[in-house]
């Protein structure tokens, strides 16, 4: 069972920018400078002030836009509970899942049913005009029939505490993010045991400076990761993350620009030799890329990006050696029609897995959204990853997942849905193969 402060939250507290005359009677503009300065990222984006009349312009730290985002997080999609000032929804839902190999063994002998029941509430504190408090808790329990020692609490993704101000042309978001993720089979690089939980938690700062045209962002996010099951031989791992962006708008529906990332990790995992049970190690990673982006019509938009990348460890034990290479990443948004839309995305990457190794991989998913029948919806999805890794031996493996879920709602407030995936993996590791069937039932009940 999880400790109490494991448990999910969301809280979102938004600060649209006010009007200037609004900002010089409550000291917001001064605030918001004494944070960037504190920030120490004003010197970092320094450059020419903007001309006033491009800062009457549309852009995404500009007052319009400001009041359209505080604007679309100041409501709910409904509401049931009027408690003070503050507003509330409730939802619950149970999924029953059966998979006849739960834990991912390349012997694939062993069937589960598993029941997912799951208590969701968002909750919404309009404290001001231009100030919402927004939280979003869901929590629910897996128990399974045969393997009961793998019951546990689960945490609904999604969970995230995040500050959004706004200083003239300046954006500045404070988040911690927060996630807990008991699937294994969202894993690729993962097999041989369903036993699987791992907790993350992202801290960071970012800042974007809006010129309209001329776009500069910069970022830092402390990850600390902690592996909650025995089988997993990584217990802990830290990564300091800085990012940095800038993109310029060639025409309005097109924005191309560059952009370099640099982190350091370290790790904390259980050696297999009882003589040296716990060995620490480093490592660092940085990159360095353009990308595009493009509105193309109001149904098609298109991201693109590339460049090199390098990861070295500092330690030879287990992780591997250093690599480098290129990497590149496509995604493409398209609504065909009001009955067909689909999504799809093409990387290759090269980055640390989730046991600490490297790992090398190519990736594509695609998902579509089909609307043909009244009241049903079709998703269909696919995803097909090849990759190789090191830590605790090497491997290349071939995974691939196609997916098929149908919704319906069966009252004003309950929704149906039914779906089924098939998952296969080819590993250079026989023990690392597995062919697994999901099938699942999804009852929602907004209250």
């Amino acid at each position: 069972m999880l400790s109490a402060h494991k448990f999910a939250l969301r809280v979102r507290l938004s600060l649209a920018a006010w009007p200037a005359r609004h900002r010089r009677e409550s000291g917001i503009q001064d605030l918001g400078h004494w944070i960037l300065c504190a920030l120490g990222l004003a010197a970092l984006l320094a450059g020419p002030p903007a001309r006033a009349q491009e800062a009457l312009q549309m852009s995404a730290a500009s007052a319009q836009a400001a009041e359209a985002r505080k604007k679309a997080g100041s409501t709910l999609d409904y509401t049931n509970l009027l408690l003070g000032p503050t507003l509330w929804n409730f939802k619950a839902q149970e999924t029953t899942v059966f998979t006849d190999n739960v834990g991912f063994s390349h012997t694939g002998t062993e069937s589960d049913l598993i029941f997912r029941p799951e208590l969701a509430t968002h909750f919404l504190w309009p404290i001001s005009p231009f100030n919402n408090l927004t939280l979003s808790l869901g929590v629910g329990y897996s128990a399974y029939v045969r393997q009961s020692q793998w019951d546990r609490f689960f945490l609904s993704p999604g969970t995230e505490t995040s500050f959004d101000l706004y200083s003239g042309d300046f954006w500045i978001n404070l988040h911690d993010r927060f996630s807990l993720t008991d699937n294994a089979f969202q894993d690729a690089t993962y097999a041989g045991s369903g036993d699987y939980q791992a907790l993350e938690n992202t801290a960071g700062v970012a800042v974007t400076w809006d010129m309209n045209k001329l776009v500069f962002k910069s970022g830092f996010d402390y990850v600390d990761y902690d592996a909650l099951t025995d089988n997993l031989l990584i217990k802990d791992q830290q990564s300091e993350l800085f990012t940095l962006s800038g993109s310029y708008a060639v025409i309005p529906s097109i924005r191309s620009g560059v952009e370099l990332s640099y982190g350091l990790t370290s790790y904390s995992w259980v050696s297999n030799s009882s003589a040296a049970p716990t060995i620490q190690s480093d490592a660092r990673q940085w990159s360095a890329g353009a990308f595009a982006e493009a509105k193309l019509s109001p149904n098609l938009a298109v991201r693109g990006g590339g460049g090199y990348t390098a990861l070295d460890p500092q330690s030879t034990l287990s992780l591997g050696s250093r690599q480098e290479g290129p990497y590149a990443r496509i995604s493409v948004a398209h609504r065909l029609n009001q009955y067909f839309d689909h999504g799809l995305t093409l990387s290759r990457d090269i980055s640390f897995n989730s046991y600490g190794g490297l790992m090398n991989d190519y990736l594509v998913a695609w998902s579509g959204n089909w609307h043909t029948l009244r009241k049903i919806t079709f998703t269909t999805s696919f995803v097909y990853q090849h990759g190789s890794q090191s830590a605790y031996g090497a491997e290349t493996y071939d995974w691939l997942s196609p997916r098929l879920f149908i919704s319906r709602p069966i009252t004003r407030r309950l929704t149906a849905k039914a779906g089924y995936s098939y998952y296969h993996r080819t590993s250079t590791l026989a023990q690392n193969q597995y062919n697994a069937d999901l099938a699942s039932l999804n009852l929602e009940y907004q209250f």
